[in-house]
């Protein structure tokens, strides 16, 4: 009788299933789950930047315990934003507390021109996904990246939650604090992908996750909307050998 030898997985396969499985030393670490601060009203903390300063080349976003800010961290430097005296300030120390939080470390990266009819938030975000899948990325494990350059335009918003509410709801969050526009603004945005959007703490709408600081460090906080015009570049993480 003939022996039936099994086909042999052509190589592409096989390195993909092996990507799509094995570490990556960008993939991202979330802290906290919007789910329960929205369903439960939890907004304790869960991690304080002290425990993460020692990291190097680190990159991450969150939200202030009581959601009095929003944290974003750029290669190992803090930026929180908060509301104080009805105006936005910029604390660049490590001493925050934190609710949510989605962090990575990344020392290698890669330059992509983004191109100028990448307009709209919608747009970029398809740009990142099909970005991230030509260069061997997961899009399914929550991964970091940056945008740099000058956005037309940049919709942010800073909560400032008033402690006293304990009916948490997205649309309550979102209408607390400030909000505002940031026109032609020079800026690193510091963004997290994942298909499974809760694990960068995404919306339901999206699977991304922005937070910026602008390079004048005039401006910094959540990015609600983006308007691109070909000034920016994307940046995606390399593993580490």
């Amino acid at each position: 009788m003939k022996k039936i030898r099994p086909r042999l997985l052509p190589a592409a396969l096989l390195f993909f299933l092996f990507s799509c499985t094995s570490h990556k030393s960008y993939n991202a670490t979330t802290i906290g789950q919007e789910e329960d601060l929205i369903k439960k009203g939890d907004m304790s903390t869960h991690i304080s930047l002290k425990q993460l300063q020692d990291k190097p080349h680190l990159y991450a976003l969150g939200s202030v315990t009581n959601l009095k800010g929003f944290i974003v961290i750029d290669d190992s430097k803090p930026f929180t934003s908060f509301v104080h005296d009805d105006s936005v300030a910029i604390d660049s120390s490590w001493n925050t507390d934190a609710t949510l939080m989605v962090y990575a470390q990344a020392d290698q990266w890669k330059e992509i021109q983004i191109p100028a009819d990448i307009k709209i938030w919608r747009d970029l975000e398809q740009f990142v996904l099909q970005s991230a899948k030509d260069n061997g990325i997961n899009p399914g494990v929550a991964f970091p990246f940056l945008l740099k350059g000058t956005a037309a335009s940049i919709q942010w918003r800073v909560t400032d939650w008033d402690a006293t509410d304990k009916a948490v709801t997205n649309k309550k969050v979102k209408q607390s604090g400030k909000k505002g526009t940031a026109e032609n603004v020079n800026a690193t945005i510091v963004g997290f992908y994942c298909t499974k959007q809760y694990r960068v703490l995404a919306e339901h709408s999206t699977k991304m996750h922005l937070h910026f600081c602008s390079d004048d460090k005039k401006v910094s906080g959540h990015a609600d909307d983006i308007a691109l015009d070909g000034n920016m570049k994307l940046y995606l993480p390399v593993d580490a050998k």
